[in-house]
């Protein structure tokens, strides 16, 4: 058994620091949303048009006939079909119509899925056959035999393989949607279209000429294509020989322009070429040349679209200067002196000058002996008032929540909201306060819930499940799902057992025959009976994962009820009842356990916080 002081060593100095990174289901923690001047109470909210909405349990999706809402289907993991939200997963849209995948690699046929491995969709009107073998494909509203037939171009009659109509149809490379040489197209999202020309694809619900045209910017504007050497820049086309299309504005530029300078990822100069350099062991610098073994080449760190050294002396190259007698600071060159021996952003300064301040590279002068930057970057003097985000207060030595001071004893800061009347069960849930003892109310990602008297909800993210609702939880994302007949959780996927298999977090398409479909989700701690979490509960870092065990190291042995912790000898080995069952996890990083389940805590923003969170929880003095 050891003591507290040892275990903060073990939590600073086992836990690799890149591990501990914000909780995924952390949000904003408004307590309130604006929509269209129109103000919606509730944490966690989103604007859907004029209205609000939780994207932990709903779907907002927009087109041009508006916004629509889609209830049960939360945004982490939904793609809209115009106005109605789906998943991907289980789900296709086929011309604005969701329908559920008859197999994983569903595609569209006019306005249903079919499996084009065993079926083919035929002819304009969209119909669906059974396919008969691998080799069969469409011919008009028929299919035959690659093989053994061909399909005549001009009749869509089925022939064998030797007459005319044969020899004219393999040199072409595609004539239509009912013949079987042509590649068939569908623009699903919208509506079905004839072939413009043989190679054509979808811009939008419309079809067009790859060769001739161009489909153009977000808005899917066809253009007549000048030449094959043009190319969309917004809603116009350049060429790409000649010209460039300025990625910041989108303006069509002269080739040797700045702008096409930085789209093609080269330095930045003026228009002039590069000199040659001719004299021995001489290399380029901007328009200069110099040699590296006495003088220094100055260039740009900072990505500034306008180089200014001081009024009146802006440069777009780089300029040789000499080390000996001169200084580089961001591309400006100043004479070096003893004292100068230093750079806040373009400037030359030094420790020894006195009332000079450098706040994030901007030097500030005529400053008192003494002064700080604060954490925005802006100078203030600590004796003698207290700097809080960008408010100054005239007495030193305080501490801030926010732009206000509070008092540490007495208040507690939530996420820059201060809270009178603290104790010692007191904590944070985003801005607000709550006793982590009150069986009544829980923190699930930010927000805070008040339960009923006998439930015991647990948490999904920042919202609470319900009967009615299933969580899917992975390191990644936890995501609420309205609950369905043959559907597990596969990681933070809710799937179809008729589609998808699942092993360790992985969704594949196909069920290897006499298996069971199995469930696999990473659990949260703070949906573990008090039962179970105050009893004993193990921590450690993932070391090494195999089919059948895990190895952790620096392992602690919890016992919330009695507030110790115990360091266990590495490595500490725990076996996989079913390897399937089991979550995804990455090596290196920190996870709770007992003798069966892995859980992490998607609540807390550091391994420190998840163990102070178990022992005031659980302890009892």
């Amino acid at each position: 058994m050891i003591c507290w002081a040892l275990a903060l060593v073990w939590l600073i100095c086992g836990f690799p620091t890149g591990c501990e990174g914000a909780p995924a289901a952390l949000k904003s923690n408004s307590n309130e949303e604006t929509c269209k001047n129109q103000l919606h109470p509730g944490a966690g909210l989103s604007c859907c048009g004029g209205n609000a909405f939780n994207p932990e349990k709903a779907t907002c999706c927009k087109a041009e006939d508006g916004y629509n809402q889609t209830d049960g289907l939360s945004q982490k993991v939904s793609v809209c079909c115009g106005l109605k939200a789906y998943d991907r997963f289980n789900e296709i849209c086929c011309q604005l119509t969701v329908i559920a995948k008859p197999v994983p690699k569903a595609r569209c046929c006019g306005k249903e899925a079919y499996d084009e491995d065993t079926q083919l969709c035929c002819s304009e009107s969209r119909i669906i056959l059974k396919r008969n073998s691998t080799d069969h494909e469409c011919c008009g509203k028929k299919q035959y035999n690659k093989k053994t037939e061909c399909c005549c171009p001009d009749n869509l009659e089925i022939r064998p393989k030797h007459p005319n109509c044969c020899m004219k149809q393999s040199g072409l490379h595609g004539t239509n949607p009912n013949n079987t040489p042509s590649k068939q197209i569908d623009c699903s999202q919208s509506t079905a279209l004839a072939f413009p020309a043989p190679n054509a694809v979808c811009c939008g619900n419309k079809a067009f000429n790859s060769t001739t045209q161009l489909c153009c910017s977000k808005r899917r504007i066809i253009l007549e294509r000048n030449s094959i050497d043009h190319e969309c820049c917004g809603q116009k086309q350049y060429n790409k020989k000649t010209e460039c299309c300025c990625p910041d504005n989108l303006e069509i530029r002269p080739k040797h322009s700045n702008c096409c300078m930085k789209q093609s990822g080269a330095p930045q100069q003026s228009p002039a070429s590069q000199p040659i350099c001719t004299e021995p062991n001489s290399i380029p610098c901007g328009s200069s040349c110099y040699n590296p073994n006495h003088f220094r080449c100055c260039e740009k760190s900072q990505e500034n679209s306008l180089w200014c050294c001081a009024p009146g002396r802006c440069e777009d190259t780089p300029s040789v200067y000499n080390p000996h007698t001169q200084i580089c600071c961001d591309g400006c060159v100043s004479e070096w002196k003893p004292w100068l021996d230093q750079c806040c952003g373009e400037t030359a300064y030094g420790f020894a000058q006195r009332g000079v301040l450098c706040c994030n590279n901007t030097l500030f002068t005529g400053r008192e002996d003494g002064e700080e930057c604060s954490a925005l970057g802006v100078p203030f003097n600590p004796a003698k008032e207290t700097m809080c985000s960008f408010k100054f207060h005239d007495s030193p030595g305080r501490h801030c929540c926010g732009t206000e001071k509070y008092h540490p004893k007495t208040e507690i800061c939530c996420d820059g909201h201060r809270h009178q009347n603290r104790t010692e069960n007191t904590r944070c849930c985003g801005r607000k306060v709550y006793d982590i003892q009150d069986p009544l109310v829980k923190c699930c990602g930010g927000i805070l819930h008040n339960l009923n008297a006998g439930h015991k909800e647990q948490c999904c993210g920042s919202v609470l499940q319900t009967s009615q609702h299933v969580c899917c939880s992975s390191e990644d994302k936890e995501v609420l799902y309205m609950a369905k007949t043959a559907f597990r959780c596969c990681g933070h996927r809710y799937y179809n057992l008729s589609l998808w298999s699942c092993c360790a977090g992985k969704l594949s398409p196909v069920r290897p025959p006499g298996t069971m479909s199995k469930e696999s989700r990473l659990l949260s701690v703070d949906n573990v009976k008090d039962a179970d979490l105050c009893n004993k509960m193990h921590i450690g870092i993932v070391e090494s994962v195999s089919s059948h065990s895990v190895v952790f190291s620096s392992v602690l042995m919890i016992h919330g009820r009695n507030a110790t912790v115990t360091s266990l000898a590495s490595p500490y080995i725990l076996k996989k009842h079913d390897h399937c069952t089991f979550p995804k996890l990455t090596a290196w990083r920190s996870y709770f356990f007992d003798g069966v389940n892995v859980f992490a805590d998607f609540n807390h923003y550091s391994t420190l916080q998840s163990l102070h969170f178990i022992l005031s929880r659980c302890y009892r003095p």
